[in-house]
């Protein structure tokens, strides 16, 4: 036979081995705030024991009160359906139902433990205080059903069903106890009725499609429940490590995020096991593991025990209540974390009362005194209670610096109420964490960071790592300190320490990838998308890393290759198909520019139809053809294609206009040739000298003649430049280039590709020379010249005007130019 007072020893025991996990926890300040709250539990319940010693009459009375509470709370968020604006959004006020409890869960659960009171009331009054109990009855279910908490759902079948059990078990009449069970399945099913016909206002998919779908998803395939089988395996994972002391009490909410790395999306940890029996036995080792579900199991078995042999009416009664507290306590120990939730423990310390004073009718008899000894008890217990009332002051202003932290959301704004030195000095001894794990110190570095006090942002991160430096953020922030400094390298080394902790955060693989683009790094930008992709498979990489991979100059046939996988993964997904038109299109459209600048005109042309047949609104295309036509001297086909161009957006550096004009021209439609001269001079591509030239030798056929002539060399010996230069034969192509600038000093395409010649050669000061020199004149809109103009600036360490024109090649929208301006002018 069990000792009278075994459930007060296992509970001191599991006590005791929770304060000892302090010896080997990484962080020991978790430990005084959770054996806080576990103390503060434990003197609830020694206070209730003595409170309610030969008092158990008050139970009713208690039910009473607890009940009312309960239709208080449950109107509270009824009230809202009820009288409900025609304007409001059902699922905003489905979704906004957390009452003062912070989250729609906690409200189910808070709710469900008041059910067991509410049926003892029902039972135990009569009249018109039955009335009210049934009616608070109908309440609580109804906001319980609508939250469509599971495991609430769960509970309130097994408290149905035991107390139909009891009713039928404690009467003789049938009829008087059909009659009390319509008490309880009327409200019940009003409430299903109610609550589905608020679902079905809702028009929802997902979670409040109506109370059987809701159900029916309570399995092992549903989202929620994959989740806890990967915190729960994680639980194992670590116990494994540390079988006999733990990891140390209320250290799950950080070293867990370790085994989260490949299964928590972006920043998000579990914080709980979702399971407080296997958390303790994580967090404190096994044999407490099993001392804490040692308790569940005596308290099943006394209530059982006081039901099936009473030792009269009332004493069953609340084994009835007790029996159904345990399985809605139990229950949601199994699937969430009650044992931190206030108004859940103190119901929990409720039951150990009433379990034990129910079960030893005197208070003698529990044996309680004679192990603490009376006149050391008091004593023990103010000193308990004045330890732990300053752990929870300290415990509140950690509290309080998290809301203002908050508050301020220092993460994304520039600055906020504190400060850094402020968040230092009002940091509390214990937790050294937020409650989403984060350390303060951490916190106080971003302030710095914002402040521009690197170096304290430094050492607050030194200290950060120390208690949690497993979630990448320390790594990510370095990163940022280390761009501002203007030290890309360790930005590029710190953005990929981030990402690779946390490889299924969106943003940090945003930023490392960012870096390898703006590094032409092919093979890191692979490898961390093929990382990202197996766990986290997103169209937006895909097409991120296509357009990195492409701008880094990928091999065009091994970038259609990898285009092609991501379309296999995501078939419908229009922008990567976009994406494909588009490479395909800028391949065709470079093919025919090849072709023509080798004298292969037809099949140039042929290249560039190939491109209008994937995309007949493609403006480069038709622009291409146009010009082809004009080179060719067919006018009037080339006026047809460069109009073509211009019903569409996309062309704003005025040369298409331009050759529009010079086409015009020669068919003598001096007109329409002035009108687009007119508009290729607004936007700034030629000067008004030019214009007022183009103008008067209007009627000069032989100048006209003579400078398409120069004007195709110069384009001959600028593509044999680049032909050369794709050869690797660089000497040749500079060469090619200076030629064309000697019979047009004031070219910018020679310029261009002059400077662009210099710029691979790293020759960057000459490089710079040529490029401004090539900005001197109009004509080249399209942002590629300021980019490398930056590029060649970021070399020689001239921040200032690298910044300057990357953003002038932003603004002109040129491909990576924002990219690059984000990791180095931020």
């Amino acid at each position: 036979m069990l000792k009278k007072n075994v459930i007060i020893k296992f509970y001191l025991l599991f006590i005791f081995f929770c304060a000892i996990s302090y010896f080997v926890a990484k962080n020991t300040s978790l430990v005084f705030t959770k054996i806080t709250e576990i103390l503060i539990i434990f003197c609830l319940f020694i206070n209730l024991l003595i409170l309610l010693k030969n008092k158990l009459d008050l139970i009713y009375k208690i039910a009473f009160v607890v009940s009312i509470s309960a239709f208080l709370q449950a109107w509270q968020q009824l009230a809202q359906f009820v009288i409900t604006p025609k304007q409001t959004d059902i699922i905003t006020l489905l979704n906004g139902m957390k009452g003062n409890t912070g989250n729609i869960n906690i409200l189910a659960a808070s709710l469900t433990i008041k059910v067991p009171f509410i049926l003892l009331a029902i039972y135990h009054f009569t009249n018109y205080r039955r009335l009210f109990f049934t009616i608070t009855l109908f309440s609580v279910t109804t906001i319980i059903f609508l939250t469509g908490a599971r495991t609430a759902l769960i509970n309130i079948f097994l408290l149905s069903i035991v107390y139909i059990v009891f009713l039928f078990r404690k009467s003789t009449v049938k009829k008087t106890t059909f009659i009390k069970v319509l008490f309880i399945a009327i409200p019940i099913l009003l409430a299903v009725i109610f609550s589905n016909s608020i679902f079905s206002k809702s028009k929802n998919t997902g979670r409040y499609v109506s109370l059987e779908n809701r159900v029916s998803k309570i399995n092992t395939e549903d989202e929620s429940s994959k989740a806890r089988l990967v915190f729960w395996n994680n639980v194992l994972k670590m116990s494994k490590k540390n079988p006999v002391f733990g990891i140390g009490l209320g250290n799950y909410q950080i070293e867990s995020i370790p085994y989260e790395r490949t299964t928590s999306n972006d920043s998000n940890v579990s914080l709980h096991a979702h399971n407080d029996f296997l958390e303790i036995l994580a967090e404190t080792g096994i044999i407490n593991g099993i001392i804490y579900f040692s308790i569940f199991v005596f308290l099943l078995f006394i209530n059982v025990k006081s039901i099936i042999k009473p030792i009269d009416k009332e004493s069953q009664e609340i084994a009835v209540l007790g029996l159904m507290l345990l399985i809605v306590y139990g229950l949601d120990s199994l699937f969430n974390f009650p044992m931190y939730r206030p108004t859940m423990a103190i119901f929990f310390s409720l039951l150990l009362a009433l379990s034990l004073l129910n079960n030893f009718k005197t208070f003698d008899n529990v044996q309680v005194i004679n192990n603490f000894k009376v006149k050391f008890l008091p004593i023990i217990l103010i000193l308990i209670s004045l330890m732990t009332s300053y752990s929870a002051y300290l415990i509140y202003k950690a509290s309080n610096l998290e809301y203002l932290i908050a508050t301020d959301d220092i993460n994304m704004n520039e600055k906020g109420v504190l400060t850094g030195d402020e968040v230092v000095r009002r940091m509390p001894v214990f937790p050294n964490v937020l409650s989403s794990s984060e350390s303060f110190y951490e916190y106080a570095a971003i302030y710095y960071i914002r402040e521009k006090k690197y170096s304290k942002a430094l050492k607050c991160f030194s200290r950060a790592s120390k208690i949690n430096g497993y979630n990448g953020r320390i790594e990510f922030y370095k990163s940022v300190i280390s761009r501002y400094k203007e030290n890309l390298d360790s930005a590029y080394i710190y953005s990929k320490q981030a990402f690779y902790l946390r490889p299924r955060n969106y943003g940090m693989y945003k930023s490392s990838i960012n870096y390898a683009i703006s590094r032409k790094d092919t093979l890191e930008i692979l490898k961390e998308h093929t990382l990202f992709n197996s766990y986290r498979p997103m169209s937006e990489t895909w097409i991120q890393a296509a357009n990195g991979l492409q701008s880094s100059g990928y091999n065009y046939k091994n970038l259609m290759r990898f285009i092609d996988k991501g379309l296999k993964v995501f078939p419908k997904d229009s922008m990567l198909n976009k994406q494909k038109k588009y490479h395909l299109v800028i391949d065709y459209i470079v093919k025919g520019q090849t072709f023509e600048r080798q004298s292969k005109f037809k099949e140039a042309l042929e290249m560039y139809e190939n491109a209008l047949k994937i995309d007949s609104q493609n403006v480069y295309a038709l622009q291409n053809i146009g010009f082809y036509y004009y080179n060719r001297g067919e006018y009037t086909k080339a006026i047809s294609f460069l109009v073509d161009a211009l019903k569409y957006p996309g062309l704003n550096d005025g040369k298409t206009e331009f050759y529009l004009g010079m086409s015009y021209l020669a068919i003598r439609n001096n007109e329409s040739a002035d009108k687009y001269f007119n508009i290729s001079k607004n936007k700034k591509y030629i000067s008004e000298k030019q214009l007022e030239t183009n103008i008067k030798n209007t009627k000069s056929e032989e100048e006209i003649a003579n400078k398409r002539k120069r004007d195709l060399l110069i384009a001959d010996y600028i593509t044999i430049g680049q032909k050369f230069e794709d050869e690797k034969k660089l000497d040749q192509a500079l060469k090619s280039y200076q030629k064309a600038l000697k019979i047009d000093p004031n070219n910018i395409y020679a310029f261009q590709n002059i400077g662009f010649y210099y710029l691979k050669i790293r020759q960057y000061e000459k490089a710079i020379n040529c490029l401004l020199n090539a900005l001197k004149y109009p004509g080249l809109n399209d942002g590629k010249t300021e980019y490398f103009l930056a590029i060649s600036y970021l070399n020689v360490s001239d921040k200032n005007n690298a910044c300057k024109y990357l953003n002038i090649s932003k603004n002109k929208k040129y491909p990576n130019a924002e990219s690059v301006l984000e990791n180095t002018c931020k």
